[in-house]
């Protein structure tokens, strides 16, 4: 194979630069919002983020943006937003270790979200995949020390709503191109996310703005980093990737916050990743059967 797919090392480096602006979004969150309300971070996250597509909009013009889907455009941008929501709360009230921990249910929700709404079939091995991913919730859990762990039921919230993120996606690229998926994202969340925030607004500080467009682009170059990555390797070569994301949170918890790292939470970080990489690859296989059917 020849071009920009073949190098798996450029995938891997695309990655890690992910994994270290997830990290440095978390740390940014904890800061700025022991001063600002999460739904008024939420808002400028959106804000600045929908800023960046501006050049594109003028470029492609209003007819680009016809589309058949608007509602359902709308419900994935609702996703978005509980979801991001709920890990800037989260994130709040654990150790960021944990929490980034607890978001590697993603997929595992996702399949369940596919096979439910999309009408895709598991075999028996991926449902085991999955009952063995969310013991690994439950080594992290440890069900017995509290009786609800609310932060870990917000981080469970944010990885459901995100495979509603996913599984949204996955419907409109049947008709609408990944750039339409993309700024129509930003162009619903935006007015969807200012409603809350107007309940708590807060005009941030000079300071609070510098934070702010970081998080945004923070947040712009994690997502950056993952699709640039797919030009490199399919998902199935670049999710075993996904997982430094855990040390490098864990780290700026260490700098940043003095946290200390619970072996429990990698061991069941460990558990989770295994099974939504072999999840992961069991769709690559099966996708793969279905091309060569076809040749």
């Amino acid at each position: 194979m020849t071009g920009p797919r073949s190098s798996p090392l450029r995938g891997a480096l695309w990655m890690a630069l992910s994994a270290v602006s997830f990290a440095i979004l978390m740390g940014l969150v904890r800061h700025v919002g022991q001063d600002l309300h999460v739904f008024v971070i939420s808002f400028w996250r959106f804000l600045f983020a929908l800023l960046l597509f501006v050049p594109w909009f003028l470029r492609v013009g209003v007819n680009a943006l016809k589309t058949s889907r608007l509602g359902l455009h709308f419900v994935r941008a609702i996703f978005l937003i509980t979801s991001s929501v709920s890990l800037m709360i989260a994130i709040l009230l654990m150790p960021l270790d944990e929490a980034t921990a607890l978001s590697f249910t993603t997929p595992l929700f996702a399949v369940i979200g596919a096979v439910i709404f999309l009408g895709e079939r598991a075999g028996p091995r991926r449902w085991v995949a999955l009952a063995i991913g969310f013991l690994g919730v439950l080594i992290i859990l440890r069900p017995g020390e509290e009786i609800i762990n609310w932060a870990a039921f917000l981080i469970l919230i944010s990885a459901i709503t995100f495979a509603g993120v996913i599984i949204t996606g996955k419907v409109l690229l049947r008709k609408d191109s990944p750039e339409l998926i993309v700024a129509y994202l930003a162009l619903t969340a935006l007015p969807l996310s200012l409603v809350p925030a107007l309940y708590y607004w807060q005009w941030p500080t000079g300071e609070h703005l510098i934070w702010l467009v970081l998080i945004a682009l923070s947040s712009n170059l994690n997502m950056y980093g993952i699709a640039k990555a797919l030009q490199y390797g399919d998902a199935s070569a670049i999710q075993p990737y996904d997982f430094l994301r855990l040390p490098t949170t864990a780290t700026v918890g260490w700098l940043a916050f003095g946290e200390g790292s619970d072996i429990y939470v990698w061991i069941g970080a460990l558990v989770i990743f295994s099974s939504s990489i072999y999840i992961t690859r069991r769709e690559h296989l099966a996708m793969m059967e279905k091309k060569a059917e076809l040749l």
